[in-house]
């Protein structure tokens, strides 16, 4: 089965550019239609069948979209998606009218409620068939978390290591032995010294039983064998730890 390994973000919006490189090209007028959902992040619990989605077409033409989606899970440290039918979507293709809006509900072929459940809720905008005119179309693609939660209420817990790798670059590693994802908005260290050092504003999500890597470079004051304060900014709070930054 084909795998797709995801980038980060709890929301992703990208403009694929149709034709690949046609987008370079001089003398080309460049099209796109413009969306909003509501929710970003979904959110299906136990005793609920479905969710509810809105897309509301900002532009002013009609806009058609398609919804597909993927399993979400995560191998060694980095987001993977994998083609399911899992999800379903009713209805997955909409066309919305000017100005206008749609509701499709979002939920599960078959539900188990017994751990959470993630996936990757895709909506993405359908070119326009345009006669007679030459232009590269701007497609808008929306990336949005489903969460199948279960019946039994469980949280998430979050453990922390550092290190240099082998380029010297500085990885920071949440790993979630918990039941529920966590949600992660930023990473700062703060050293013996007292000095503070950002090291990321990357959001992303670890979830149940896995681990997730952010990528820091190689922030100054922070060597490895050095101690220093992790400091964790998630949907819940913030949280310390104390680590030490080692060397594989």
């Amino acid at each position: 089965m084909a795998r797709m390994t995801a980038m980060r973000g709890c929301l992703l919006a990208t403009a694929v550019i149709a034709g690949s490189l046609a987008a370079l090209l001089p003398g080309k007028a460049a099209l796109a239609g413009s969306f909003q959902v509501n929710p970003v992040n979904i959110n299906l619990p136990a005793d609920k069948a479905t969710a509810a989605l809105t897309i509301r077409n900002e532009d002013d033409a009609p806009l058609s979209v398609r919804i597909s989606a993927f399993a979400w899970t995560q191998e060694n440290g980095a987001d993977v998606y994998t083609p399911t039918k899992d999800v379903l979507a009713t209805p997955p293709i909409v066309t919305i009218p000017a100005k206008g809006s749609q509701t499709v509900r979002v939920g599960l072929r078959k539900r188990d409620t017994s751990a959470e459940r993630t996936y990757r809720v895709i909506v993405e905008e359908i070119p326009q068939q345009i006669e007679g005119k030459t232009a590269v179309q701007m497609v808008l693609r929306l990336n949005l978390p489903l969460y199948a939660l279960p019946k039994t209420e469980g949280k998430s817990e979050l453990s922390w290591s550092a290190w240099r790798d082998t380029d010297g670059n500085m990885v920071v590693e949440g790993r979630n032995s918990g039941s529920l994802h966590e949600q992660v908005l930023e990473l700062n260290a703060k050293t013996a010294s007292g000095k503070s050092i950002n090291l990321s504003k990357t959001m992303g999500v670890v979830l149940p039983g896995s681990a997730r890597q952010w990528k820091i470079g190689k922030p100054e004051g922070l060597t490895p064998g050095a101690s220093f304060q992790l400091v964790t900014k998630t949907a819940h709070g913030e949280n310390q730890e104390s680590l030490t930054l080692e060397k594989r």
